[in-house]
């Protein structure tokens, strides 16, 4: 059964090529996809995927702080969330691991660091 990752981007820009990415590298993954952090939580509670990639800074709720509902819920906590961000300071990559996150990526994306991730994070 192939493994579930569940990508938080607000650009469909970005979305598309992760997509494209995700295909292209031959994962045998299936991508759920949400366009906010809201989104995120709900498919995260729906599906409990085995990864989670976030994008940080997203309307309606952000990823900071969907991030934050995540791990305070008992059901999802331990799912492992990749912050995806453009944001690539010292202080940003502390942030993000102070609320949850195991790693901090910074964009535009590399197909082979994203392949990379995956493997590492949901086993394959």
């Amino acid at each position: 059964m192939a493994k579930k990752v569940l990508l938080a981007e607000d650009d469909e820009d970005n979305r598309d090529l992760i997509v494209f990415m995700v295909k292209r590298s031959g994962l045998d993954i299936q991508l759920l996809q949400a366009e906010n952090g809201q989104e995120a939580v709900s498919l995260a509670e729906q599906h409990i995927p085995d990864l989670i990639l976030m994008d940080m800074q997203m309307p309606v709720m952000d990823g900071f702080t969907a991030v934050k509902i995540i791990k305070a819920t008992p059901a999802i906590q331990h799912i492992p969330i990749i912050a995806f961000t453009a944001q690539a300071r010292v202080e940003d990559k502390v942030l993000t691991k102070s609320i949850g996150c195991i790693e901090h990526y910074t964009k535009p994306m590399d197909p082979d660091e994203l392949t990379r991730l995956i493997r590492k994070y949901v086993n394959i």
